[in-house]
C-alpha cells in the first residue's frame, strides 16, 4: 500500500527536487521572519519551514537533514549575531539549527512507528498532532528557549514565553504544510469539478477578509472557518489546504500588523488569543477534509465491493450470482414485453487445453471468448460467466432472424483466433446454444433449454450452434 512516509525518487531528479525544496525551506522562512517577526528578528509567529522540514523528511529521508540544517543556520544566523563573539553567535546559531532539523527527524519516527499510513481519516488527526507535533515541538521549543537564554538573547523571565510562541509556531506550520502535502499526494488532487469552486474562494475569501480589515469588521475572520468547511465538501483536499493555510496566514499577518480582533492590552495576550483561533481553525479544516476523505473512500470501497460481488474477476463479465436475478425479470412477462433470447456458450475442449498448457493459457482463452462476446453484444444485452468455461447471454429487443449471425460472429472470430501457448500456437472453439422466449419457459427454465440445445451443439461435434425446438427431444 502507497504510504505518505516514503516516496522514492530517481537519484538525479530527487536530488534536484531535494535542492528546489530546501530553497523554498529557505524562501519561505524569509519571509516568515520579514512579515511575522518579533525580537529577536529571527523569532516569528508561524513557522512554516518546520513543516517543510518534515515534508522534505518524509520525501527524501535522513537525506534531507543536512540541507535543513544549512536553511535553518541561514535563517538564523543575522538575527543571533552578537557583536562581543562571533564564535558564540555560530555556536548558537548552530545549535538552534541542529534542533531544527532534530526536530522534524522526531516526528518522522514517531510517525514511522505509530502511523505509518499518515494521517487519512479525522481518527488519526489527534495522534498526528501528538506525534508530529506535540511531542517533538515541547523538546525543541525548550531547547531552542534554554539556547537564547544561555546566549542572552532573551531574559530567563521569558522562557515560557518564548517557548509557547515556538511551540504554536512550528505547530501552525507542521499543520498547514503537512495538509497541502497530503492533499497533493491523493490521486486526482488537481481536479475541479466545478470552476466555481474554485473561481468563488478565490475571489471571495480574499475581498472578505480584506473587507474586515479596511472596516474594522474584526468578527468577520470568525466567519471564515465555517466557509471552510463548507468548500471541503466541494473541492479537493488540495484545494481546501491552500485555501486554508492562506485564510490563516492572512490573520497571523494582520495580527502582527496590530489589526483584526484578536488585539489585546498586552502582545503576549494577543499573540496566544490569534494562534489559539488560528491553530484550533486550521485543525478542524484539516480534521473535516479527513472525515470527506474517509467518506469517499468509503462509498469508493462500497462501490468496488459491489461490483466485485456481481462481476467475475477473470472475465470481468457478470457472474452467476448477479445474472441469474437479472434473467429472471428480464424474461418474466409482467417486467419486460419485448423479444427476447437465451444463449449458452461453452469452451471445446477446455480441460484439455488447461491440462496441455497451463491454467494461465486457460485463463487467456477464457479472458479472450469474453472480450469477443463484449465486443459483439450490444448495449443493452446482458453476458456472464456461469463458471468454468460456461457463459450466458441474454439478448433483448432483438427478432429471431437476428440472433443467429450475432451469435455466428463470436463463434467464428474465436474459431479464428490463434493464442500463443508455450512453443506453439492453438485455436479455440465454441459451441452455443440457444432459446427464443415465448416458447412456454421463462428465467431460469429457459436459460435450461439454452443448455440442451448447447449439449446439442456438443453432440453435432462442436463449434457449432445450435437452436432449441420446441418439436425437438433433446432431454
Amino acid at each position: 500500500m502507497k504510504t505518505l512516509l516514503s516516496r522514492h525518487l530517481p537519484a538525479k531528479e530527487g536530488l534536484l527536487s531535494l535542492i528546489l525544496a530546501a530553497v523554498l525551506y529557505y524562501g519561505v522562512g524569509f519571509m516568515g521572519q520579514t512579515l511575522f517577526s518579533l525580537q529577536p528578528s529571527n523569532i516569528t509567529l508561524i513557522w512554516l519551514p518546520s513543516g517543510i522540514a518534515l515534508v522534505m523528511l518524509l520525501i527524501w529521508g535522513f537525506r534531507a537533514l543536512g540541507l535543513i540544517f544549512i536553511g535553518s543556520f541561514l535563517l538564523n544566523i543575522e538575527g543571533m549575531l552578537l557583536q562581543n563573539s562571533m564564535a558564540l553567535s555560530v555556536l548558537h546559531t548552530s545549535v538552534a539549527a541542529l534542533v531544527d532539523a532534530l526536530a522534524p527527524t522526531l516526528s518522522l519516527l514517531l510517525l514511522r512507528r505509530f502511523l505509518p499510513y499518515g494521517a487519512r481519516n479525522a481518527n488519526d488527526l489527534l495522534k498526528f498532532v501528538v506525534l508530529a507535533g506535540i511531542v517533538p515541538i515541547l523538546c525543541s521549543s525548550g531547547l531552542l528557549s534554554w539556547n537564547l537564554v544561555l546566549g542572552h538573547y532573551i531574559a530567563p523571565s521569558a522562557f515560557w514565553d518564548m517557548g509557547q510562541m515556538f511551540f504554536f509556531a512550528d505547530i501552525l506550520g507542521i499543520v498547514l504544510v503537512y495538509q497541502i502535502y497530503a492533499g497533493w499526494m491523493e490521486v486526482h488532487a488537481l481536479k475541479i469539478e466545478r470552476k466555481r469552486h474554485i473561481l468563488l474562494p478565490l475571489i471571495g475569501l480574499p475581498l472578505f477578509c480584506i473587507v474586515g480589515v479596511l472596516f474594522d469588521l474584526g468578527w468577520l475572520f470568525y466567519v471564515v472557518p465555517p466557509l471552510l468547511v463548507v468548500l471541503a465538501f466541494e473541492v479537493t483536499r488540495f484545494y481546501l489546504a491552500i485555501f486554508s493555510s492562506l485564510s490563516m496566514l492572512f490573520m497571523i499577518l494582520a495580527t502582527a500588523q496590530g489589526v483584526g480582533p484578536f488585539i489585546n492590552q498586552t502582545q503576549v495576550q494577543t499573540n496566544a488569543e490569534m494562534m489559539a483561533f488560528v491553530l484550533s481553525s486550521a485543525l478542524t479544516i484539516f480534521g473535516v477534509s479527513l472525515q470527506r476523505a474517509q467518506l469517499r473512500r468509503s462509498e469508493k470501497d462500497k462501490q468496488t465491493a459491489e461490483k466485485e460481488a456481481q462481476y467475475d474477476p477473470l472475465s470481468g463479465l457478470l457472474n452467476r450470482r448477479a445474472f441469474m436475478p437479472q434473467l429472471a425479470q428480464l424474461t418474466t412477462e409482467n417486467a419486460y414485453q419485448g423479444h427476447c433470447s437465451v444463449a449458452m456458450l461453452d469452451l471445446d475442449n477446455f480441460k484439455a487445453i488447461n491440462d496441455t498448457y497451463g491454467h494461465s493459457v486457460g485463463d487467456r482463452v477464457i479472458q479472450l471468448l469474453a472480450q469477443i462476446i463484449h465486443n459483439h453484444c450490444r448495449s443493452q444485452d446482458i453476458a456472464a460467466r456461469l463458471g468454468g468455461e460456461e457463459f450466458a447471454l441474454v439478448l433483448k429487443d432483438i427478432d429471431e432472424a437476428q440472433v443467429f449471425p450475432l451469435l455466428e460472429r463470436i463463434r467464428s472470430t474465436l474459431a479464428n483466433m490463434s493464442i500463443a501457448a508455450e512453443d506453439s500456437t492453438i485455436y479455440c472453439t465454441v459451441s452455443i446454444g440457444w432459446a427464443e422466449r415465448g416458447i412456454g419457459a421463462e428465467g431460469e427454465a429457459l436459460l435450461h433449454l439454452a443448455d440442451k440445445a448447447l449439449y446439442q451443439a456438443k453432440a453435432k461435434g462442436k463449434n457449432c450452434i445450435v437452436k432449441f425446438e420446441a418439436a425437438t427431444d433433446l432431454v
